[in-house]
Order: structure tokens, then sequence, then C-alpha cells
């Protein structure tokens, strides 16, 4: 029984592990989008039209075109960095749920070790009766 609950840790540790780098990765992929987004707003910022600047048609369609383009590039480094905290939020949950789990198995293997000790106690501890013979 306390191999099973030693497996049960071991494998509860790894996945724990497997989890974090995951979480990890996450983290930095975020911070990446982060910065990105920052980026393509600055440069929608600067990208404005001016007041009072002269333009011709093929100018204005092309600035247009590149602020639209700037835009929908926002909303798709938003919606994944909205995606991407989902996910680091559901792998925290996870990671808290194997600790729990791993401490209900160190919790049966102390319990198993005692039960072990009372038995070991006990058999030290019992007389033997002698048969009488006849």
């Amino acid at each position: 029984m306390k191999k099973k609950y030693k497996i049960l840790s071991l494998i509860k540790k790894i996945k724990k592990n497997k989890l974090s780098l995951s979480l990890n990765t996450l983290s930095i992929e975020k911070k990446k989008l982060g910065r990105i987004n920052n980026d393509l707003k600055e440069m929608l910022n600067k990208s404005k039209f001016t007041e009072g600047e002269v333009l011709n048609s093929s100018q204005l369609r092309q600035t247009s075109s590149f602020r639209q383009n700037l835009q929908e590039k926002i909303e798709v480094s938003t919606n994944r960095e909205n995606y991407l905290e989902n996910e680091m939020r559901n792998y925290l949950s996870d990671i808290n749920k194997i600790k729990k789990q791993r401490e209900k198995i160190e919790k049966k293997i102390k319990e198993e070790a005692l039960i072990l000790e009372k038995i070991s106690e006990l058999r030290k501890n019992q007389n033997f009766k002698s048969k009488v013979i006849i």
C-alpha cells in the first residue's frame, strides 16, 4: 500500500511541475503580447491624421488602411492576452487541486505508517500462551 501512495505522490509532483512549466511559458508569452500591444497602440497614435494636412486620395486610403490593419492587430493581440490569462487561471486552479491531492496522499502515507507501527508494537507486546501438552 505504501508503494502505491508513493507512486501517486510522485505522479502528482510530475504533473504539478509540468503545469508550472506551462504556466511559466504562458506568462512569458503574455508579457511579450503586452509589449507588442503597446507598440501597436503607439504606432496607431503616431499615424493619426493631423489637422490642416493636405492628403491626396491614395495617401488617405493608404493611411486609413494602415490604421485599420493596426486596429485589427491590436484586437487580435488583446483577445490572445485574454485567452492566455484565462488559461493561466485554469493552470493555477489545476496546480492548487494537485497540491491538495498530494497533501491527502501524504496524510494517507503517515496514517498507514502509524498503523504499521502500532501493529508492530502489538506483536512485540503480545504474550504467546504456551500450549499444554497432555
